[in-house]
């Protein structure tokens, strides 16, 4: 059962690309006032990850939310951010164990998190 205190994996998702459509919604706001066509540069996922700078996540909070910034980057760059958030998830494996972060996981949310991070190559460095 998922602990009242934390947020789940689907609760992380969904709340980080809500800030991801209301920065997209401003880029088109934004192009279209202007007459110029945006392109791709991931200023989204970096304009919502801002919103979450001071959040106190507990680790598997931190853990979940940095996955799923990477599966949304989908190693299109920009590297040095992918390189940032793939120490900050080696961090967070090197004080807790998987195992241990996903005790009170649903069987749902360990299924996504585990399948996203066997995506990401992530899974190798918990053995």
């Amino acid at each position: 059962m998922i602990d009242d205190e934390r947020m789940s994996y689907k609760d992380i998702r969904t709340d980080f690309l809500d800030c991801f459509y209301g920065c997209c919604r401003n880029i088109l706001d934004t192009s279209n006032k202007s007459g110029e066509k945006p392109s791709y540069d991931g200023i989204e996922i970096g304009y919502a990850s801002y919103q979450y700078e001071y959040v106190p996540f507990i680790p598997i909070e931190n853990l979940m939310l940095n996955v799923f910034k990477l599966v949304l980057m989908a190693g299109r760059g920009p590297e040095g951010v992918e390189i940032n958030i793939r120490n900050n998830i080696s961090d967070i494996l090197k004080d807790r164990s998987l195992e241990e972060l996903l005790l009170d996981a649903s069987e749902e949310e360990k299924s996504d998190l585990l399948y996203d991070m066997e995506l990401l190559g992530l899974l190798e460095q918990c053995k």
